[in-house]
């Protein structure tokens, strides 16, 4: 018997552990108990493509699709998510993390996913899928090459760290000429929190031979045995002519056969989710019960070994509100560190422009000025929006940057709770971290005020032109200088504004999940002795839930 995926019966068996942990308020649980919500809706089985960069992702993916759909290169490409799908007619949707939707053809969706075209993600793609006629073999499931891992560019290891939860079947690309790294061995490991349908793709065997291949793929196996009982299937490849069997082979051997299960596949891969997702509320329920069979009067001493002591958990907060507080306090010296250099190219351009079009103004100082304002408003207008969606992700960076010391600061809280709990009571709590995630920041409303007062428009029709012309170009060009260095200014401030809603909100996000932390672990060593039979009640029916899944 296996698990039905049916939304209501795996509501059910969802419910199951979500009314234990609401029972004893284990709120650690929640970002897991989402993403398997989410995963257990979705009817397509999703085949990740996951590695370090330019270990030919997106090369695996066109040449097993027969076509050049994806972009490759020489340096990082990839920065979106990318998922290639079945469909009656070939078409690509983008989707914005805005919630906004965009239809364009096959042929440009370069233009959001490659580096070279949308650098650092500045268009704010949140993933882009790709529906092919030609994908009719692979019906079912959905091929999802993900941005590289290890690059400097940190924006996409974030990228794709943060769709792993979503993971149905992994194929780890690994490279011939870097076989297997220990961030290799983290990425499996991590990966198999999602699924334990994980593969490794050995990519560019075309530049061994023979005998060089089999020695990388001994290699590779034996490093893989040290650290999983399980197999890890190895499929080596290469896209060059000569090669062709090695398609066939993980098409035969792997592809094909999740096409044909793929009911029966993501059945296996939800059971693993949440027979994961059953371990770690055991893990908080065993703490539980030992702290309720402890005597009351060593109560506290429990507490104090695995928490600390107060002040400890005053340190673990404030460390928090320093990273934050360290980058709140930097942002505005760094954005106009970033924007000074484009000061003297945004007045040269609009002093070029003032020459050019000043000519045209000189009927009176009244259309002089007029016209000036109407034409500086919009050139300083024009020249501002480039320069907030130019460096957009230099602005940003501080967000993704707070966003990972934040959620390291707190896996680093929960290890430590983990190994005190493991030495005091036998039980370790092995939750891992969800990483903090932000919406992007939204991009200010860039608009320049008016640029004359009042008075000077009152008067300015009473003076001849001609007597006052070239005065007035000159003070025109001063003007630019200062409306240019304002609204650089202003944009500075706006800039800092929204950074520093974003980083305050991270830290309120992150708070919460520490304290949401530390009030569990309370509430489950608080648990009194009376309250020791409902615990293994619930224990027993957490595995029952358990061998449900397993039969």
């Amino acid at each position: 018997m296996t698990l039905p995926t049916g939304p209501e019966t795996l509501q059910g068996a969802l419910v199951g552990v979500e009314e234990l942990c609401c029972r004893h308020q284990i709120t650690a649980l929640e970002n897991f108990l989402e993403s398997c919500r989410v995963f257990a809706e979705d009817k397509t089985l999703n085949i990740a493509i996951l590695g370090r960069f330019k270990a030919g992702k997106s090369s695996f993916l066109n040449h097993l699709l027969g076509r050049h759909l994806l972009p490759v290169g020489v340096i990082p490409v990839t920065s979106v998510v990318t998922e290639i799908q079945y469909g009656p007619r070939e078409e690509a949707v983008i989707l914005f993390r805005d919630g906004r939707t965009e239809q364009v053809g096959v042929e440009r969706i370069g233009e959001f996913i490659s580096e070279s075209e949308n650098p650092e993600n500045s268009k704010l793609v949140g993933r882009v899928r790709v529906e092919l006629p030609a994908m009719e073999r692979y019906r079912g499931i959905r091929f999802v090459d993900t941005p590289g891992l290890e690059s400097l560019l940190e924006h996409n290891t974030d990228a794709s760290l943060q769709w792993l939860p979503n993971v149905g079947l992994a194929l780890v690309a690994v490279g011939v000429d870097h076989p297997l790294s220990q961030h290799d061995i983290e990425l499996i490991r991590n990966l198999s929190r999602y699924t334990p349908n994980i593969s490794l793709l050995l990519t560019k065997v075309d530049v061994l031979d023979e005998g060089e291949r089999a020695q990388v793929q001994d290699f590779v196996r034996k490093q893989l045995g040290r650290y999983w009982n399980a197999s890890v299937p190895v499929f080596p490849y290469s896209i060059r002519s000569g090669f062709e069997h090695l398609r066939v082979e993980i098409d035969e051997s792997l592809l094909s056969q999740v096409r044909a299960e793929a009911g029966e596949q993501r059945t296996i891969i939800l059971r693993h989710k949440m027979d994961s997702l059953y371990q770690e509320c055991a893990d908080y329920l065993n703490v539980a019960l030992r702290a309720a069979e402890t005597a009351d009067s060593e109560r506290e001493e429990l507490r104090r070994k695995i928490l600390g002591e107060e002040e400890a958990l005053d340190d673990a907060r404030l460390a928090l509100r320093l990273i934050v507080r360290h980058a709140a306090g930097t942002t505005r010296t760094s954005f106009e560190e970033v924007l000074r250099k484009d000061e003297a190219p945004v007045r040269q351009r609009l002093l070029v422009g003032l020459n050019r079009e000043f000519p045209s103004w000189i009927r009176s100082l009244q259309v002089a000025t007029e016209r000036f304002d109407t034409w500086l408003d919009a050139g300083v207008t024009h020249e501002m929006a480039a320069l907030s969606t130019k460096h957009r992700s230099e602005f940003v960076e501080p967000v993704g940057r707070v966003s990972r010391q934040l959620s390291q600061s707190l896996q680093d809280f929960r290890n430590r709770l983990s190994e005190r709990s493991l030495e005091t009571l036998g039980v370790p709590l092995r939750t891992t971290e969800m990483d903090l995630h932000m919406e992007d920041p939204r991009s200010p409303d860039v608009r320049v005020g008016r640029i004359f007062d009042h008075h000077w428009e009152l008067l300015s029709f009473l003076v001849p032109m001609d007597i006052v012309k070239g005065a007035v170009k000159r003070h025109f060009k001063r003007k630019v200088g200062d409306v240019v260095f304002m609204n650089l200014s202003r944009l500075v401030s706006q800039w800092e504004g929204i950074v520093h809603a974003a980083l305050f909100a991270l830290e309120k996000e992150a708070m919460r999940r520490l304290d949401g932390l530390i009030a569990t672990i309370e509430k489950l060593l608080a648990a009194a002795g009376q309250e020791a039979p409902q615990i293994r009640e619930d224990l027993q029916r957490l595995e029952g839930l358990r061998n449900d899944l397993a039969r």
